[in-house]
């Protein structure tokens, strides 16, 4: 069976909710003590908890997150059970990491639809379960009496309120309901349940208080199977059960819908909002009530509603206010919100619906007709979700045609295009090499004649002069280098990728002992991290290393030098040095061709790291940066898979 723990220090309570999970199939854990409740955990798996707040030996939200921060019960459903006027318990528990609330004195019916929905319904045979809805205790218990003995199972309600939140958790298989009680008609009850989804199809027999054919009419209008005197032989309806049973379809559905609608009640008139809470529970709402607007975003913050009654006249935050922050919060805005307020005069009309209340109703009105425009609004809310989801199926159907049209077209594209491609790019490689015989022609020249000058005027050179000319000839070898690097960034736009298991950490070592034998006047330490293996191209990891680590070189500190290469968070590689550093407000530009970062600045014409970030493209890798001016710099990158 599902085990259910119940952790209540009240006696009375747990003793009732023992009942009311049993019947329904469960297994209930009762406990009046956080001990008691370790122990039970420890001892078995449950599959739900149901918590109250206060307790002798803690407090039930700290519990609960005790439970949550164990690994096994981070996702176990835990219901919250403790006094409506205990809004910020509520709200803490919600934050805690509750699924749900339940106030007290809690609905019997209400609270097992809460826990059927958490952890499932019990499977019970539900074809011979007959729901009995009547406000005559004698003429109830006496039909259940001979349902038992015709072998039904038998659950019963005193009024139709409470007759509706039992066909919603427990899902007979006959509904038998009286055509007159104090808060609903039972054809009122018939019509509902043929609105929902689920029990539309559940037979129904109406009990009416005549046999004439209006009676008749008026049963099977409401949507009736059969109906009957109230007055007749009991065995006259026992028969008409059997034959409605015996007719019925059984529809196989996952879950009814007609479970409690979620209503808040704002007020801070604490007898109104007593006796408008008691109005709507008769009428099988789950009622959660507020005395302020500070209190009501609250507890919206954590629990979603149906309907919000919303009381104008509020100490605090004002009930326009109020109104308005809810009307302005996007989670919130779709929630269907009747103002209330002291007088029904055509400002406080104005002003409600101004703030964004969809209805306005008096408190003079009376209970009967606030509840009348919950149910309109609620139905309301219905159908413009029905509408909306339907809305967003036919766009995303068109959305996923037009992605399904634009993927053949591309497809189309890319086959028709690839031979131009080819060409496109065999065309570049031909431009890349023919604008580097371009420059290298007049870079040879300015070469050339720079050393002829050295030549023949070196002894007679002033300061200045030879200062010039050693400027030329840098300018020029920077200049060789870069269209290298343009040839070298070409040829790894286009070369096959042949990828095997790459030693980082030899190639790493091999690029750093190439660095210090260029660069014998500094001292760098290098620490290289062993183990540094991936699966690339060999030839092109070589050349990132030779980037990344030789830019590392570049800037690192001239006092205590030193370069990090290893492995990070999420697998990531990188190299780390103690240089000047950057601000990160221009990392954007770091990995861009033609930018090279000097003294935290970027100048001139550097290509080493856009070749990087293509070597990394070409692995389906990614490269980025960390850095601080003054700090030093990261880089971090991977090399796909």
């Amino acid at each position: 069976m599902t085990r259910v723990l119940v952790v209540d220090d009240s006696l009375t309570v747990r003793m009732s909710l023992v009942d009311v999970l049993e019947a329904a199939g469960y297994e209930p854990v009762p406990c009046a003590t956080l001990a008691d409740a370790r122990r039970e955990i420890a001892a078995k798996p449950i599959a739900l908890a149901i918590l109250d707040v206060r307790l002798p030996d803690g407090d039930g939200i700290d519990f609960l997150n005790e439970l949550r921060q164990s690994a096994d019960r981070e996702t176990l459903p835990i219901l919250v059970l403790s006094t409506e006027a205990e809004v910020s318990h509520r709200v803490r528990g919600m934050h805690t990491g509750a699924n749900d609330y339940v106030g007290k004195p809690y609905d019997p019916e209400l609270l097992l639809a809460r826990v059927r929905a958490l952890v499932g319904g019990v499977q019970t045979s539900s074809a011979r379960l007959v729901l009995t809805i009547d406000d005559s205790t004698t003429f109830r218990e006496t039909l259940a009496q001979r349902l038992a003995d015709a072998h039904y199972d038998v659950v019963t309600a005193a009024s139709g309120g409470e007759g509706l939140r039992v066909a919603a958790s427990r899902r007979p298989g006959a509904i038998i309901v009286d055509g007159v009680m104090p808060d609903m008609t039972g054809d009122l009850v018939v019509r509902r349940i043929r609105l929902d989804p689920v029990l539309r199809t559940t037979p129904c027999l109406l009990l009416t208080g005549s046999d004439d054919a209006v009676a008749e009419i008026h049963a099977l209008d409401a949507g009736a199977d059969a109906f009957a005197r109230k007055d007749a032989d009991v065995d006259v309806i026992l028969a008409r059960l059997a034959a409605m049973i015996r007719a019925a379809d059984e529809p196989d559905q996952p879950a009814p819908q007609l479970g409690p609608k979620r209503v808040l009640i704002v007020d801070g008139d604490a007898e109104y909002l007593r006796a408008l809470s008691a109005q709507l529970v008769d009428d099988a709402y789950d009622v959660v009530q507020a005395t302020t607007g500070e209190q009501a975003i609250e507890l919206l913050s954590v629990q979603s509603v149906d309907c919000i009654v919303l009381g104008m006249e509020l100490a605090g935050l004002s009930g326009i206010a109020t109104c308005k922050r809810i009307k302005a919060a996007p989670s919130l805005r779709d929630a269907a919100l009747i103002a209330l307020t002291a007088d029904d005069s055509r400002e406080a009309m104005l002003g409600a619906l101004a703030a964004g209340a969809d209805d306005f109703v008096s408190k003079e009105a009376g209970h009967e007709v606030v509840t009348a425009r919950v149910k309109a609004q609620i139905r309301r809310k219905k159908f413009a979700d029905e509408h909306r989801a339907v809305r967003e199926r036919l766009l995303q159907s068109e959305r996923e045609a037009a992605e399904a049209r634009a993927a053949t077209v591309l497809a189309e594209a890319r086959a028709s295009h690839a031979d131009e491609l080819a060409a496109a790019n065999r065309e570049l490689e031909a431009f890349s090499y023919s604008v580097s015989h371009d420059l290298r022609s007049p870079l040879r020249a300015i070469r050339s004649f720079a050393r002829m000058l050295e030549e023949d005027s070196g002894p007679r050179l002033d300061a200045g002069s030879r200062d010039h000319l050693d400027r030329i000839v840098a300018a020029s070898a920077r200049m060789s280098d870069l269209i290298d690097a343009l040839l070298e960034l070409s040829r790894i736009s286009r070369a096959e990728l042949t990828r095997s298991r790459v030693d980082l950490s030899a190639l790493a070592a091999a690029v750093v002992d190439e660095l210090r034998a260029r660069d014998l006047a500094r001292t760098v330490e290098v620490e290289i991290a062993p183990g540094l293996e991936v699966l690339a191209d060999s030839r092109l990891a070589r050349a990132l290393l030779d980037n990344v680590i030789g830019n590392a070189w570049k800037f690192t500190a001239n006092v205590a030098a030193r370069i990090e290469v290893g492995r990070g968070a999420r697998g990531a590689f990188y190299v780390r040095d103690n240089g000047a550093g950057f601000d990160m407000a221009n990392a954007g530009k770091l990995f861009a061709p033609f930018q090279r970062l000097h003294g935290g600045e970027f100048v001139g014409t550097g290509i080493g790291l856009a070749t990087v970030r293509r070597i990394v493209e070409r692995h389906h890798g990614r490269v980025w940066a960390e850095s601080a001016v003054g700090s030093g710099t990261t880089i971090h990158f991977t090399l796909g898979t």
